[in-house]
C-alpha cells in the first residue's frame, strides 16, 4: 500500500471516528465468522484502553444484529460489566464511590467504493475506529487503531 494510500486511509479512519449519527451494522453480508472476528478485536483493544473488571460499560443502543450479539458476549466473557440496552430505563445515578457505566455505541460499515469493513466503538467521549480487509471469510487488518478523545 502506498503512502498516500495510508494518509488516505488513515484521514477517512480519523473523520469517520468523528461522526456523530446512527449506530449500528450497516455493512452487508458479514458472516457470523467476521462478525466474532470482529468483535473479539475489538474487545482486545477496548482493554488496552479501559481494562475488564474495572470497567462498566452500557449499550447505548440496541445490539440485535450479527456484530451486537457478539460483541455484547465478547464482553462479558472477557470480564466486563455490561447492562443491555432498555428503551424504557434511564442510566440509574452511580452509587456513592462508583464509576457510572461508560455508555458503549458502535458502528460497522463499508466506507463508500471500497471493499473494507470499518468497526467505530464510542465508549463515552472516546472514539476507537479501525479498517479491515475480509478474505476468505478471515479478518485481516487495513491499518491501526485510531482512537480520539
Amino acid at each position: 500500500m502506498s503512502m498516500r494510500a495510508c494518509l488516505a486511509l488513515f484521514a477517512t479512519l480519523w473523520l469517520a471516528a468523528c461522526a456523530n449519527g446512527p449506530y449500528g451494522n450497516f455493512a452487508e453480508r458479514t458472516s457470523p465468522a467476521v462478525n466474532q472476528q470482529l468483535a473479539q478485536a475489538t474487545v482486545r483493544q477496548l482493554a488496552v484502553v479501559h481494562p475488564p473488571a474495572s470497567t462498566r460499560l452500557r449499550f447505548a443502543q440496541e445490539t440485535r444484529d450479527g456484530f451486537g450479539t457478539a460483541l455484547l458476549s465478547t464482553l462479558r466473557a472477557s470480564g466486563y460489566s455490561v447492562q443491555e440496552f432498555d428503551t424504557k430505563a434511564q442510566p440509574a445515578p452511580a452509587a456513592r464511590g462508583v464509576v457510572p457505566a461508560l455508555p458503549l455505541n458502535y458502528v460497522v460499515d463499508t466506507p463508500k467504493d471500497t471493499q473494507l469493513l470499518r468497526v467505530i466503538l464510542r465508549v463515552g467521549p472516546e472514539t476507537l475506529s479501525r479498517a479491515y480487509g475480509v478474505q476468505n471469510d478471515r479478518l485481516l487488518a487495513a491499518g491501526v487503531w485510531v482512537r480520539k478523545e
